[in-house]
């Protein structure tokens, strides 16, 4: 059978030979039940006189649903939106406990003027913090500020839970009235709520009047960068029509005007070679200005009856007859009167080479004229586009501050970032003091301290002998009851049972 060493060994010393069995050992305690139904009894009278005079406390809880990214936003696609991340997730749910939201609920609630809040003794999570040492706080709140005071309380009264790898958070308040449970939970969960669409209401404010305020000021660069491009036009003698510039179809004009300018002389100067030839060859045929002269016509007419007179009267006259002779002066009238009308044809046409060529001249001129300011328009233009490269990049910036400010508006109808799936309810039951759970540590501590009450007073005696006589061999005591083996080596003989545990 196991055995025990005897509570005499413990308290007097006694070599570890010396040992109790199972038997013994519930013989002892039978014998002391007295002690042990006495002390489990002030052990339970002093949980259940705990559970009579605590103060039940009753938990409430809301939930809440996490959207950090702003819901259904008009200024962002789903797709575009930014991933969650973990930190803040856990931001949000310290913003809770936060006292900017606390207030908000001790101003709304009035707990100011509640007791509970207000007595200054601290709750039973700060006394466990103080009585471990892990007090966060710098400094207690002043006693002269009850608003700080009952927000100090409050948070005392208030526990915030994540559940892991979702959204939704726990905001558990507990209260002595169940009715303030919940209404302290939903008043935390409105808050929150409140006070982050306050803060997104104020930033989105403060970030408008700084969206107006630059607005104006790139809109005055943008008055001043398009002053400066009109002013250099102008300077420059840059002036655009139909999308072009002037200089540019003034210098196409010049240019074709040149080109039929020469065209002319080119022409001019063909007829004049033509009619001199006719004049050195004597032939007015030649031309094409002489065949289209009235004059010539008619002189080549003539010319042409006075030739077929000659022929007839050549055959039938000789040639020193006075009419052939005639007929052959009168011939040669004509031919003085065509070459006469060629010199005149030829020297009109001289006039209009001289005229097409001075033309030809002063178009030449003037496309030199517009070549050079064209070379300096486009010098100039390379600056021009400098400055209109300005006034687009200001003119960008202007709209991207424009579609942000109209991106805000957007905003301000976006849902708040959290809202309650589930409002707390006035518990029926409270959840503290627990009766099941004292009761059981209860009655496990009365076992606990009855066994230790019925030990401790069996060994008290035996120890008492044992100092006063310690030469006095071991042997049954009588009045208690208690059988103690011999000592050493010899009690192992006699009992072979019993065995060192």
């Amino acid at each position: 059978m196991p055995t025990f060493r005897s509570p005499d060994d413990l308290t007097a010393g006694r070599p570890s030979g010396d040992l109790v069995t199972l038997r013994e050992l519930g013989a002892i305690l039978r014998r002391q039940v007295p002690v042990m139904v006495l002390v489990s009894a002030l052990v339970l009278c002093g949980a259940v006189i705990y559970l009579s005079l605590a103060q039940p406390l009753y938990r409430s809880s809301a939930t809440l649903l996490l959207d950090p990214r702003g819901g259904t936003s008009l200024s962002a696609d789903a797709g575009q939106r930014q991933s969650i991340d973990t930190s803040v997730l856990d931001s949000q749910s310290r913003l809770i406990a936060s006292p900017a939201v606390l207030g908000r609920v001790v101003d709304a609630q009035q707990l100011t003027k509640d007791p509970e809040f207000t007595s200054g003794r601290p709750g039973p999570l700060r006394r466990l913090k103080e009585a471990l040492g892990l007090r966060t706080e710098a400094s207690p709140p002043p006693k002269d500020d009850p608003k700080q005071t009952a927000t100090a309380a409050l948070a005392e009264h208030l526990v915030v839970r994540r559940s892991e790898r979702t959204l939704i958070l726990e905001v558990e308040a507990w209260s002595a009235d169940p009715k303030t449970a919940a209404r302290l939970a939903n008043g935390v969960a409105r808050a929150f709520i409140d006070d982050q669409i306050d803060a997104k209401s104020k930033a989105s404010n403060a970030e408008s009047v700084w969206i107006d305020r630059r607005l104006a000021e790139l809109g005055d660069k943008i008055h001043e960068a398009e002053a400066r491009v009109e002013a250099f036009k102008t300077e420059a003698h840059i002036v655009s029509a139909n999308g072009r510039l002037v200089s540019d179809q003034k210098l196409e004009a010049a240019t074709a005007e040149l080109a039929k300018a020469q065209l002319k002389t080119f022409e001019a100067r063909t007829r004049l070679a033509e009619t001199e030839r006719a004049l050195k060859s004597g032939d007015p045929g030649a031309t094409g200005d002489a065949a289209k002269s009235g004059v010539i016509q008619q002189l080549r007419l003539q010319a042409a009856e006075i030739q077929r007179q000659q022929d007839t009267l050549g055959t039938t006259l000789g040639a020193r007859h006075p009419a052939l002779q005639e007929v052959g002066r009168q011939r040669a009238g004509i031919r003085a009167l065509i070459t006469a009308e060629l010199r005149r044809i030829a020297d009109t046409q001289r006039g209009e080479v001289a005229i097409a060529a001075a033309n030809e001249a002063l178009l030449q001129r003037q496309v030199a004229q517009q070549n050079r300011e064209a070379v300096q328009t486009n010098q100039s233009i390379v600056r021009l586009r400098e400055l209109e490269r300005d006034v687009e990049a200001a003119r960008a910036i202007y709209l991207r501050f424009l579609k942000a400010n109209g991106n805000l508006a957007q905003d301000s109808i976006d849902t708040p970032v959290a809202r309650i799936i589930a409002p707390a309810i006035a518990p029926d039951k409270p959840s503290s003091p627990n009766t099941r759970a004292v009761l059981l540590i209860a009655l496990a501590c009365a076992v606990a301290a009855s066994l230790v009450a019925a030990l401790l007073r069996h060994g008290r005696p035996q120890a008492r002998r044992r100092v006063a006589d310690p030469r006095r061999p071991l042997a049954a005591d009588p009045d208690r009851g208690s059988v103690l083996q011999p000592v050493g080596a010899s009690a192992a003989r006699a009992n072979p049972s019993t065995v060192p545990y």
